[in-house]
């Protein structure tokens, strides 16, 4: 194969295993031009996958006056740890604004589909673009309220176990991988808008 292995085909890496818990953190320059291109409205954001709170630190500083809430499976020293977001309700029933997150992908779909239970106005998720594919996900979006989907234009690179640069290389992370921001509006009713950062 040219030297080229079958999980660098497919955006993953040879050299690595696998991050436990899929803890690929969201850059903060990934969240900022999200955030400055798709004008939020909100007084509340939940996170369920905050990490060591990467997407959370960048909606705090734009939203200073908002209530923030952060969990996630495994604490990392940022909200509340040990939180099984598909099967436990830290908001006691209420619901926020928005959930803007990046969950593990192989769980994406039903992230999805919670954070759309216990939201006001909508949901951004940070997914790869080939969330677009796939039958089951197919059938959901005909009926949900995705509104837009926000191309980078440029490769982002997901952050391993949350460091901004590889300690082996000494250099920043690297992704074969192409990325979007998923917004869904619950008032929505329209095709999904395609646009690009």
């Amino acid at each position: 194969m040219s030297g080229l292995s079958c999980a660098r085909l497919v955006g993953g890496s040879s050299l690595y295993d696998r991050e436990k818990d899929d803890f690929y953190a969201t850059p903060p320059e990934s969240v900022r031009a999200f955030l400055d291109a798709y004008h939020i409205q909100g007084e509340s954001f939940y996170d369920p996958c905050c990490g060591q709170g990467h997407i959370c630190k960048v909606l705090e500083e734009y939203f200073p006056t908002a209530i923030h809430y952060a969990s996630d499976l495994v604490y990392r020293g940022y909200g509340i740890g040990g939180v099984d977001f598909l099967k436990t309700d830290i908001l006691n029933g209420s619901k926020v604004d928005w959930v803007i997150s990046n969950p593990p992908y192989k769980y994406a779909l039903e992230f999805v589909k919670r954070s759309l239970e216990i939201t006001k106005v909508g949901v951004a998720m940070f997914l790869k673009i080939q969330f677009l594919e796939g039958v089951n996900r197919r059938a959901f979006f005909q009926r949900s309220p995705l509104k837009y989907v926000y191309v980078f234009s440029k490769r982002q690179n997901p952050l391993k176990h949350g460091l901004p640069y590889n300690p082996k290389t000494g250099k920043k992370w690297s992704s074969t991988m192409c990325f979007a921001w998923f917004v869904w509006e619950h008032k929505y009713e329209g095709e999904p808008v395609v646009r690009w950062l």
